[in-house]
């Protein structure tokens, strides 16, 4: 069956297990042993240390009623919400990630960005890994909330770090860093430069499309409702707290 889960990045050490270390893969097959499962689960994405999920969508050889619940309850900053008895390939879809970028910056520019980041291009220079092919064809957006930018990239697949890379390459250019033609070259692959990742904390993959049917776990949401409202309040107060010293006139 398939299962739609969220998760806090910032908790783990990516989503891949891994010895030693708290991953989202590890936890979830710890509480599907503790149901009597031992079993191997297939992502549609293993996103990497810091980076959170609204939507990942993992493949499970088990066909159980009730079993996103059975997970929520018994997992720490994990929601399994959705499910589907049908089954398919959870990596054929197309993904759909959120960078929040803290500032403001020129609606010519961020068009720009995005334009320039758009359509299939050459993104060796923009990832960690090496392959065969590099080439990825993307849409990338943004929109302004309040005193953050978030770039909205989607495709049908992304490159190791391709993503946090590519926010680096656009900051770079917002900030006077690069022109447009280094960028283009970049991005043609006649330029042999590896660009350095942005942090992933801010990373947030939010949507899986497919043409597929899950439904909905009521008390799975309702759990992530209330975590997520709790740590809405935290970090408002927090953020109120450091705006309160920055206009002291003290610092």
């Amino acid at each position: 069956m398939m299962l739609k889960i969220a998760y806090l990045g910032e908790r783990f050490h990516g989503f891949a297990r891994q010895p030693g270390f708290r991953t989202v893969e590890g936890d979830l097959l710890k509480a599907l042993e503790r149901l009597g499962y031992t079993v191997k689960i297939y992502p549609a994405s293993r996103t990497d240390k810091g980076v959170s999920a609204l939507c990942n969508v993992v493949q499970v050889p088990i066909q159980k009623e009730n079993i996103c619940r059975m997970l929520t309850a018994g997992l720490r900053d994990i929601w399994v919400y959705q499910y589907s008895f049908e089954e398919w390939n959870p990596r054929h879809c197309t993904k759909h990630y959120i960078y929040f970028v803290p500032g403001v910056y020129k609606s010519e520019d961020l068009e720009k960005c995005c334009t320039l980041f758009s359509g299939a291009h050459d993104f060796s220079s923009f990832t960690k890994g090496k392959y065969d092919n590099t080439v990825k064809e993307i849409h990338v957006s943004y929109k302004v909330k309040a005193d953050v930018t978030l770039f909205h990239f989607s495709g049908q697949s992304f490159l190791w770090e391709m993503i946090r890379r590519c926010v680096t390459g656009m900051r770079e250019y917002l900030s006077g860093e690069r022109t447009e033609m280094e960028l283009s070259s970049i991005l043609e692959g006649t330029v042999p430069e590896k660009v350095p990742p942005a942090p992933a904390e801010n990373l947030l993959l939010t949507e899986l499309v497919y043409p597929h049917e899950l439904v909905t776990d009521q008390f799975s949401v309702e759990k992530m409702r209330e975590e997520f409202s709790s740590r809405y309040k935290l970090y408002s107060a927090k953020k109120a707290l450091f705006e309160e010293i920055l206009t002291s006139g003290i610092v």
